[in-house]
């Protein structure tokens, strides 16, 4: 029996005994967080996957802010753990000039989060969630795929990246990867492989095909501030306040719903004359509330994910391009698999009717071979 004036330091404890680890540990790493409606709905899909086929998973969340990320989607996996590990890295790196994200995830020495740098150099699948963050336009991001692949060099983890957005193209082309899926054509000639689908099909259930009755008696709008174009946003403005004249719905019947929170919003500050009076729906109602997408609504809408949404639920749209290379290219990507959206990029000599708007195709096969890239990713 040790003596009760035995120091600590002679028992050997720990602990983590208490809680033994999970045979499988995946390792997600995603820009959810921000918050931005496409990356939380990503997230959100994979974690449902994941909860359905490795409930008992230890399942990593790798995002910017973890705080918001922890509220946005409690509860989605019994096993879910939220951390900002390789996204610390990815800041002291960038401020630090004799040290790399890889650097950091293979000789640790960086107290403050080592722990989860173990964390991720234990994961059996490290997998890069979709979104159109690793590409030229966003290069700093390239260095959580240096991070990951890192961590794999010492674990010997299977390297995964689905439903990627590659345009404009930058240095980051996933070399070493078990798998990569990416969403656009362009994307996919780029690396010499098949195009893919974004993340946000992951759906096992996926929506019934719109009914070809359903008449329009909706229009939902949104128009963001952030990354576009310079002068884009006065552009786009303008001719959202034409277009929204042109297609005749009522005054109560137009509403605006935020995708990022504040990017948004200055846009319903300069339409919000055209827009019900009790008709904004801020990103956290639209989020916690939950939100009826359907074939009796008509989109204008910057915002991808709008577009992706609001088409596999039916609702007719028209696309805003306000970014050449970028958002073009995720937009002309949803076309390309039958949305039937129109395309604008704020030409104040080109309006719509309604009559112009076709209802979207049938998006069932899509979202049943997302799921069979899912399934064949966690065999």
């Amino acid at each position: 029996m040790r003596p009760a004036w035995a120091p600590v330091s002679l028992v050997c404890m720990s602990f983590l005994d208490a809680a033994p680890r999970a045979a499988e540990s995946i390792h997600l790493v995603s820009w959810a967080g921000w918050p931005n409606f496409g990356d939380e709905l990503i997230a959100a899909r994979w974690l449902r996957f994941l909860a359905e086929h490795r409930p008992d998973a230890e399942v990593w969340l790798d995002v910017r802010h973890p705080g918001t990320v922890s509220s946005l989607l409690r509860g989605l996996h019994p096993r879910l753990h939220v951390t900002d590990t390789l996204f610390r890295a990815l800041d002291v790196a960038e401020h630090t000039a004799d040290r790399t994200v890889a650097d950091l995830v293979t000789h640790l020495g960086s107290p403050h989060f080592d722990s989860g740098l173990l964390d991720l150099r234990e994961a059996g699948t490290l997998h890069l969630l979709g979104g159109g963050y690793v590409n030229g336009y966003w290069p700093r991001n390239d260095g959580l795929v240096e991070g990951m692949r890192a961590a794999a060099e010492i674990s010997g983890a299977k390297l995964v990246a689905t439903g990627q957005g590659m345009m404009p193209l930058g240095a980051e082309l996933f070399e070493g990867f078990d798998h990569v899926g990416v969403r656009d054509r362009p994307s996919a000639r780029a690396l010499g492989i098949e195009r893919g689908y974004d993340d946000a099909y992951l759906l096992e259930d996926p929506p019934a095909p719109a009914l070809d009755g359903a008449e329009p008696r909706e229009l939902w709008v949104c128009v963001q501030s952030d990354a576009l174009d310079p002068d884009a946003f006065e552009r786009l403005i303008a001719w959202t306040r034409e277009q929204i004249r042109a297609l005749g719905f009522p005054r109560e019947r137009v509403r605006y719903v935020e995708a990022i929170p504040g990017n948004d919003y200055a846009g319903y500050e300069r339409l919000k004359d055209l827009i019900a009076e009790d008709g904004f729906l801020p990103f956290t109602a639209f989020w916690r509330d939950g939100f009826d997408f359907g074939p009796h609504q008509v989109w204008l809408s910057t915002r991808f994910h709008h577009h992706l949404v609001g088409a596999l639920h039916g609702a007719r749209g028209i696309a805003l391009n306000g970014h050449g290379g970028y958002y073009d290219v995720k937009h002309e990507s949803l076309r390309d698999l039958g949305t039937r959206w129109l395309l604008s990029d704020g030409d104040p000599s080109r309006l719509h009717r309604l009559e112009e708007l076709r209802r979207p195709a049938d998006f069932s096969a899509i979202c049943a071979a997302k799921v069979q890239e899912a399934r064949s990713i966690y065999r």
